[in-house]
C-alpha cells in the first residue's frame, strides 16, 4: 500500500502495488500526487521499468488523476480501464470540467490537472477478464458499477484479496465511521448494492480500499456498506420530501456523523465534508432520476 498524501494529508487516498513476475499499480491518486507515488515506488525498489500495468479502478480524479503523468514516466506500462472510461484517459478535458463544477477552483488546484494519455497506450478491460502477472499472481477484473458506471474492482484469485476502488465507502483513519461514496452523476443504489453482493460472493479474505487501507473483516464491511447506502438514501429521500436544501441535508448528515463519533473519535476532518456533500448530491440525483418517485 502506498499513501499518495492526497490533499497533503496522510490517510486520504491509497494506491496499491501487486507484485508477480510483472507488477501492477492499482489506483494512483490525484495528478498532484504523481511525484509522491514515483518516490514511494522507488523506495520500495521499483523503478519506472518495473511497472508493467497501470490499473485505475475508475477515472475519477482521486484514482486516475495521476495516470497520465505516470504513463509518461512508466513508458512501458500498459494502461487498462473499463470501456466507458477509456475516452476520459485519452482526453480528460470533459472530466476536468465536470469535476471543476463540483469542487471549485481552490480544490481543483490541489487536485492537479490530469495529463492526456496517447490512445495507443490505453486498452480496455471488461468484466471477468484476467491479467496474469506471473509468479502465481492473477488479477481478475470485476465490474462493480453503482459508484460509477465504469468502475472495476480487482480480485487476486490466488489469495482472495479484493481491491475495491470506491465500490465501498470512506473509512478514514482520522474518522473510522463509514461515509458512503455516492457521487453524481451516475450513482445508482441498486447497482451499488448488487456490486457489493457480487464482491461478497467472491468470499474475499480482505478488502484493500482506497479510502483508506486494509479491511480484514470483509463480510462485516460489505454488510455495513450495504446498510449505510440504504440508510442514507432513505434519509435523503425523507429530507427531499420535507423540502430541505442541499446545504441543509449536508449539515444534518454532518451533525449526525459528528454525534456518532463523539464518544470515540471526536470531530471529523474538514475535508470529509466535501465527500459528504458529493454523496448527498449523488443520492439526490439518483432519487430525482430514478423510476421511484421520491414523493410516493
Amino acid at each position: 500500500m502506498l499513501d499518495t498524501m492526497a490533499l497533503a494529508r496522510p490517510g486520504v487516498a491509497a494506491a496499491y502495488v501487486v507484485r508477480g513476475k510483472e507488477n501492477a499499480l492499482i489506483d494512483m491518486g490525484y495528478a498532484s500526487c504523481a511525484e509522491i507515488v514515483v518516490n514511494d515506488l522507488e523506495e520500495n525498489g521499483l523503478a519506472a521499468q518495473d511497472i508493467d500495468y497501470l490499473l485505475p479502478t475508475h477515472v475519477h480524479l482521486d484514482h486516475a488523476g495521476a495516470c497520465g503523468a505516470l504513463a509518461t514516466t512508466f513508458t512501458t506500462a500498459a494502461v487498462r480501464v473499463h470501456p466507458k472510461g477509456e475516452r476520459h484517459l485519452i482526453n480528460p478535458v470533459r472530466l476536468w470540467e465536470t469535476a471543476g463544477e463540483l469542487f471549485g477552483d481552490e480544490l481543483m488546484k490541489q487536485y492537479g490537472k490530469p495529463l492526456p494519455i496517447n490512445g495507443n497506450r490505453v486498452k480496455v478491460i471488461g468484466d471477468d477478464e484476467q491479467i496474469n502477472l506471473g509468479g502465481g499472481v492473477t488479477l481478475r477484473s470485476i465490474w462493480t458499477p453503482g459508484h460509477a458506471s465504469h468502475h472495476l474492482s480487482y480480485l487476486v484469485e490466488e489469495n482472495g484479496t479484493v481491491f475495491t476502488g470506491d465500490s465501498v465507502g470512506i473509512n478514514s483513519p482520522d474518522f473510522p465511521i463509514l461515509i458512503p461514496t455516492t457521487p453524481p452523476t451516475s450513482f445508482n443504489l441498486e447497482a451499488a448494492v448488487k456490486s457489493l453482493r457480487r464482491i461478497e460472493q467472491l468470499s474475499p479474505k480482505r478488502l484493500l480500499t482506497p479510502h483508506f487501507g486494509i479491511v480484514r473483516n470483509a463480510r462485516g464491511s460489505i454488510a455495513e456498506n450495504i446498510q449505510s447506502l440504504i440508510i442514507w438514501t432513505d434519509k435523503i429521500r425523507e429530507m427531499l420530501r420535507e423540502g430541505l436544501s442541499i446545504d441543509s441535508m449536508v449539515n444534518a448528515l454532518d451533525e449526525q456523523l459528528a454525534t456518532r463519533a463523539m464518544n470515540t473519535t471526536g470531530p471529523h476532518p474538514d475535508y470529509l465534508r466535501t465527500s459528504i456533500r458529493l454523496s448527498v448530491l449523488g443520492i439526490v440525483g439518483y432519487l430525482k432520476s430514478s423510476d421511484h418517485t421520491i414523493f410516493k
